[in-house]
């Protein structure tokens, strides 16, 4: 399965971080596995969503709209960003939380209230793996696979023009071509390896110069032109 990626915002750094292990400690107790990502300034934030190895697999963006702060939420929606928004400040002024939902916010929650950012921030995490639940389907003659991309580890090129994807129930043969399911899934977390695998970065546990360690044991080669964008995209999650 897999993880969570939760990214906080705040340019106050005793708040982010009272805040970021407040997050760490709820996903604990309810037995989510989550990396976290902080940033205390919007425009270090925005570069990186920019990124779509990046934003496409953020669950979570945890907001403060303040000092620049304000503009991310609809910023970060334009680079296609999909999944929940939760705002969580001091500001009690209505045309913050108009921005909130604007920018299609998944709560608006007053800081000091400690008990009630806890029973909103368990709602965003239910949100987000609900979000996550995302599906492909692929097909071989008249066989059909609706596969959860969660359970994915990989896709393979094989002869005449054939993909097998890797998964956690087993594997499967279709028709298709790599740089089709690369354009169709690379803003679903999926990122090219060697010219004949794309691995989901979610299943990615260990890079090195030659091959990447799955979560299943299985190891995959690396291309040479492929290392640097491969472990650009991890070390941003801290799984190299």
């Amino acid at each position: 399965m897999n993880v969570l990626r939760i990214v906080i915002c705040d340019t106050n750094p005793a708040e982010l971080e009272r805040y970021a292990a407040a997050c760490r400690a709820i996903c604990e107790r309810k037995q989510i596995t989550a990396l976290f990502a902080t940033f205390s300034s919007s425009q270090a934030l925005l570069f990186e969503m920019l990124d779509p190895s990046f934003s496409s697999v953020v669950s979570i963006l945890v907001l403060e709209p303040f000092n620049g702060c304000e503009v991310v939420a609809e910023a970060v929606r334009q680079t296609g960003y999909e999944g929940v928004i939760l705002y969580h400040s001091w500001a009690t002024k209505k045309e913050y939380f108009y921005q909130a939902f604007d920018a299609g916010a998944y709560n608006y929650v007053e800081k000091g209230g400690a008990a009630r950012f806890e029973t909103v921030f368990e709602g965003a995490l239910d949100a987000a793996l609900q979000l996550e639940r995302q599906y492909v389907i692929l097909s071989c003659a008249s066989e059909y696979r609706q596969i959860d991309l969660r359970d994915i580890f990989y896709f393979e090129t094989h002869m005449n023009h054939m993909v097998c994807v890797w998964y956690k129930d087993g594997s499967f043969l279709f028709r298709s071509s790599l740089s089709e399911l690369e354009t169709r899934l690379k803003k679903r977390g999926f990122i090219r390896a060697q010219r004949s695998f794309l691995v989901s970065l979610g299943a990615v546990r260990r890079l090195s110069f030659e091959q990447l360690t799955l979560i299943n044991g299985k190891t995959i080669p690396v291309g040479r032109g492929n290392y640097a964008t491969l472990k650009e995209a991890l070390d941003k999650w801290g799984r190299c």
